[in-house]
């Protein structure tokens, strides 16, 4: 059985993590609040009951093959490495303006786009008007959009 929020009788309020928030602040939580005195086996156990949003998909994605957690979801380090590394908002300033200016729309679900199009475009700290510029030049490789 996967755990849940509700099956473990813990508040998720602070604890869920979807990928908009800062993936250090949600671990720091998790580690030392939710599984404090938890070995990193029951930690990469319970883990998926504080998931949601996009960081679920990924979670299902990379790691569950045919509905079921691989032997790579048993190893909390891997785990938590590769979410990091996907959701992480601690980057540079260099590389937040970057990833900001090389955004480019993919033809996926536009809703996940521009949501993730504010994300970059406000940890880059992006003025109104410049936003909408950026916004225009990474919609242009895709004229279906219009």
């Amino acid at each position: 059985m996967i755990p849940t929020v509700a099956t473990m009788g813990i508040s998720s309020e602070l604890t869920t993590f979807k990928g908009n928030e800062d993936a250090q602040k949600f671990f720091y939580l998790y580690e030392n609040v939710v599984t404090k005195n938890m070995p990193d086996s029951e930690r990469a156990e319970k883990i998926v009951a504080y998931l949601s949003d996009a960081v679920f998909d990924f979670f299902f994605d990379r790691f569950t093959l045919d509905n079921f957690p691989t032997e790579e979801a048993k190893d909390y380090g891997l785990v938590k490495k590769e979410m990091q590394e996907k959701f992480s908002t601690q980057k540079t300033e260099p590389e937040t303006m970057r990833d900001a200016l090389t955004l480019r729309y993919d033809a996926g679900d536009a809703s996940n786009f521009l949501l993730r199009a504010d994300k970059v475009y406000n940890l880059a700290k992006v003025v109104e008007n410049v936003k909408f510029e950026l916004l225009r030049d990474s919609l242009k490789s895709d004229k279906m959009f219009f």
